[in-house]
């Protein structure tokens, strides 16, 4: 990686302009489509801003700074005990949502149950949207 190339912080945002991730990247349209397809949250984003770095590794402490202070939603390092614990059902993760996509022996399995505990979730949510009548789009 070369960390004299610029990077962008993005920050993301909810329809209520609540802050619900904090990142960085160099490659937005990259990032996003990592993000459509890992993230269970991703359906709330509405709206996203990005501020330039001349270096990554200016971008990388401005992130640090931010999640630290802004305290987004869903950055796992912004919660208290700085490991969050999983709802139940949600199958284990000890490296992470994107191992699905590195290591090729644990794909398939890996990928059933998450993208099982995925749906699971996404059906939960809808079924809440209907009860309260939230007629917004998807």
């Amino acid at each position: 990686m070369d960390y004299e190339q610029p990077a962008a912080v993005y920050r993301l945002y909810d329809a209520d302009g609540a802050l619900l991730y904090i990142g960085m990247t160099r490659n937005e349209a990259s990032r996003w489509r990592d993000h459509r397809k890992e993230m269970f949250w991703w359906r709330e984003v509405v709206s996203k801003h990005l501020t330039w770095y001349d270096t990554r590794w200016q971008a990388w402490e401005a992130e640090r700074h931010a999640i630290k202070t802004e305290g987004p939603r869903y950055n796992k390092s912004s919660w208290p005990n700085m490991a969050p614990q999983l709802p139940a059902g949600v199958p284990p993760q000890p490296h992470g949502a994107r191992i699905a996509y590195q290591h090729r022996e644990t794909r398939g399995g890996y990928r059933i149950q998450w993208y099982q505990w995925r749906l699971t979730l996404q059906d939960a949510l809808e079924t809440l949207r209907e009860q309260r009548g939230d007629t917004r789009p998807e």
